[in-house]
């Protein structure tokens, strides 16, 4: 496994801020390959998990690896979360070197002996062709065995899949803030949605934590508007707002990772 201070001084700075870093363990499939998988301990084991929404900082979860003997540390991906990776299958094709070699940024080889090149961007749905695999959501084991002469830099998603000959994703239209409010407020979640945004009543009697019904909160508006400073501008608009939000960066992570947990959105019927 590799040290933390060797990852901290390698890998791209949007890598380290992550807080979706999960250890993982070495499981046969049936294919009969082997996976990583994310893992967390349970009873003071390391076991299997669901990583979706999952993940802690990169300190935490090296820590956690290295004291419960996991294989390594690696990172949940998320379409929201503006990050992607191409994924190279070793032994690299004459195709996969020279996409490879016309790609910019930071590429690392993985613990298959492939290479992953990390990009910025959002992809909605993974890809795969041939050996090659663009890769917006799942998680992704990080080694820190980067390839020379690349830099840290994340490289651009959009010219991968134009190399591929994959349509890049469409963008989600932007709402203004009252029509994002106007057409919440008339699905068929509407009514729950408007007691809880405008009067902070979250069902009834026997409020769930505080922190639960911000989330909910910061869900329901996620599916009209994920751009992070308009959903900060729309919760600092409704009932629930506290004084705890202006200290530190506590409304800056629920919104994260409401975005983090990914989900539809909506789409205009034109579109």
């Amino acid at each position: 496994m590799p040290r933390l201070d060797h990852l901290q001084t390698t890998l791209p700075a949007e890598l380290l801020e992550l807080e979706t870093w999960l250890p993982w363990l070495s499981l046969p499939r049936e294919n009969g390959k082997v996976g990583k998988v994310p893992a967390l301990p349970r009873a003071g084991v390391l076991r299997p998990i669901d990583c979706r929404g999952a993940g802690v900082t990169l300190a935490e979860a090296h820590d956690l690896a290295r004291r419960h003997g996991a294989g390594g540390v690696g990172v949940v991906l998320a379409p929201d979360l503006g990050m992607a990776v191409l994924d190279l299958d070793a032994p690299l094709t004459r195709p996969a070197q020279t996409l490879l070699r016309d790609v910019a940024g930071y590429a690392e080889r993985s613990p298959g002996g492939g290479v992953h090149v990390w990009l910025g961007g959002s992809l909605p749905r993974n890809r795969r062709q041939a050996g090659t695999e663009v890769l917006g959501s799942g998680f992704v084991a990080v080694t820190g065995a980067a390839l020379g002469g690349r830099g840290c830099a994340l490289g651009t998603l959009g010219p991968v899949l134009e190399q591929l000959g994959v349509a890049p994703p469409a963008a989600a239209p932007t709402l203004a803030d009252r029509e994002v409010l106007t057409r919440l407020y008339s699905a068929a979640n509407g009514a729950r949605a408007r007691g809880l945004l405008e009067t902070g009543d979250w069902a009834g009697p026997g409020y769930p934590p505080a922190s639960e019904a911000e989330l909910a909160a910061a869900r329901l508006l996620r599916f009209y508007c994920t751009d992070p400073e308009q959903l900060a501008r729309l919760m600092q608009g409704t009932a629930l707002r506290r004084p705890k939000w202006q200290q530190g960066d506590y409304l800056e992570r629920t919104i994260r990772h409401a975005l983090e947990l990914g989900g539809s959105v909506w789409r205009s019927p034109a579109a």
